[in-house]
């Protein structure tokens, strides 16, 4: 529902970051499901539809709104980070608690918060090259 928004605000960080928040997403999820760290339920027959919505969603959503908190809004990394971060292991908490995700025993909300993390920080050095290359006004 912010996708519209955050496109009218800016349009460039949409085009430049949403595809490169879907690409981690869509890539760590996978990973992750084939390396049978995590589920999500149900799971459908066709195993790369099982994470689908949340790649290109979520995650992709989350780190566009990243972007634009940081570069149009210059607000202090720290707290954009710990919000970003501690605001997506949150929501993949609550996923867990009500079943809709459930973890192998190899896996725990701390590397959750890292994955995150790591993709958190992927998306701020591409928004510091962009910005760099001067492609944001």
């Amino acid at each position: 529902m912010t996708a519209p928004s955050i496109y009218k605000r800016a349009p460039k960080i949409f085009y430049t970051v949403a595809p490169v928040g879907a690409l981690i997403a869509v890539t760590l999820n996978q990973l992750g499901i084939h390396l049978g760290l995590w589920k999500v339920h149900p799971m459908p027959k066709v195993v790369l539809l099982d994470s689908i919505f949340l790649d290109f969603g979520i995650f992709t959503i989350a780190s566009v709104w990243f972007s634009y908190i940081l570069y149009y809004k210059h607000q202090n990394p720290l707290w954009i980070y710990i919000t970003f971060v501690l605001g997506m292991t949150g929501i993949e908490f609550i996923a867990l608690q009500i079943g809709t995700l459930t973890y192998d025993d190899e896996w725990n909300k701390f590397y959750t918060f890292l994955m995150y993390l790591g993709g958190f920080i992927t998306i701020h050095l591409l928004t510091l090259k962009l910005a760099k290359l001067k492609i944001y006004p």
